[in-house]
């Protein structure tokens, strides 16, 4: 006689064939290519600890009143029902007491969800922070989140214990600890808040290979090396008062390629001076050229005639 076989759920997935579209490891091909995503997984593991250590003092201030609040409440309940058992009379101090207590513990979790998402319905992206991240990486982390955020994007999902697969919502990385997401720590993950409830640690993985998001975003990982974090304001001390600087017109065109030239002669080694600063690419370096122009022209402005 036939017998049929067992059918998986189709709920059900294989986790360990997912394990390359995992978070961590999406960010990570971001950063570095494949034959060097081990730095990259080092990388993300320092922005997890760079978040973590800046908002430490906060989320243990909030959870040991948390844990403050529920105590307290679990006595007041304690000695309310050996009062009640004892028919005694303790009138409303204990339902005062513990309204008060259950509270201050409300809003406890109020107010660590408005640090992350704000208050009212959850429509936009907050600021991220990420503590003493390099700002390239910073970069390049927030195009993935920025990506993700679309109702366009691959779908993010969770397993739960069973192994059934559920979906993520995109709001969930809208949060200001959304890097936290990114960290191997189920604690670290913790921390940040799902767009409804109060509790998500789950590895969040992306319905999409690794190659894929990186020609969607258009980044072009590091063969090797750790990321450069530039030094933008060795950059501008360079230039600071230099009649080079004060001749440029920052109204003309062309001033923005002019401030470029600067730091380049400035920065670059020369017999000229004993400078050696690494210099970015030209996109990062005309967005600072960008930014020293815009000053040129408030300051100046601000001058009297």
């Amino acid at each position: 006689m036939h017998v049929a076989k067992d059918s998986a759920p189709s709920g059900i997935w294989h986790r360990a064939s997912d394990a390359h579209r995992s978070l961590p490891r999406l960010a990570a091909r971001l950063l570095y290519t494949k034959d060097e995503e081990e730095l990259g997984l080092e990388e993300i593991d320092r922005v997890s600890v760079a978040i973590e250590r800046g908002v430490r003092s906060r989320f243990m201030i909030c959870a040991a009143l948390f844990g403050l609040c529920a105590l307290l409440s679990s006595l007041v309940l304690l000695v309310w029902g050996v009062a009640s058992v004892s028919d005694q009379n303790v009138g409303q101090g204990p339902v005062i007491a513990f309204m008060v207590l259950m509270g201050i513990a409300a809003l406890t979790l109020v107010y660590w969800r408005h640090f992350q998402y704000g208050l009212g319905v959850i429509g936009t992206k907050r600021p991220a922070f990420y503590g003493k991240s390099r700002p390239s990486t910073v970069e390049t982390l927030e195009k993935l989140f920025d990506f993700l955020g679309r109702r366009t994007a691959p779908e993010a999902y969770y397993y739960d214990r069973k192994g059934i697969r559920h979906p993520v919502s995109r709001r969930h990385f809208y949060g200001r600890l959304r890097g936290l997401l990114l960290s191997e720590s189920a604690g670290d993950r913790a921390l940040v808040l799902p767009p409804n409830g109060f509790w998500f640690s789950r590895q969040i993985y992306v319905d999409a290979e690794p190659d894929e998001i990186i020609r969607a975003l258009k980044v072009k990982p590091q063969a090797g090396g750790r990321p450069k974090a530039y030094d933008y304001e060795a950059m501008l001390l360079t230039v600071i008062e230099h009649p080079s600087l004060r001749n440029i017109d920052p109204d003309k065109h062309g001033a923005e390629t002019q401030v470029m030239n600067l730091i380049r002669a400035r920065c670059d080694p020369s017999e000229a001076h004993d400078n050696d600063i690494p210099v970015p690419e030209p996109t990062k370096l005309r967005g600072f050229a960008k930014k020293i122009v815009a000053a040129l022209k408030i300051n100046r402005s601000a001058l009297p005639d």
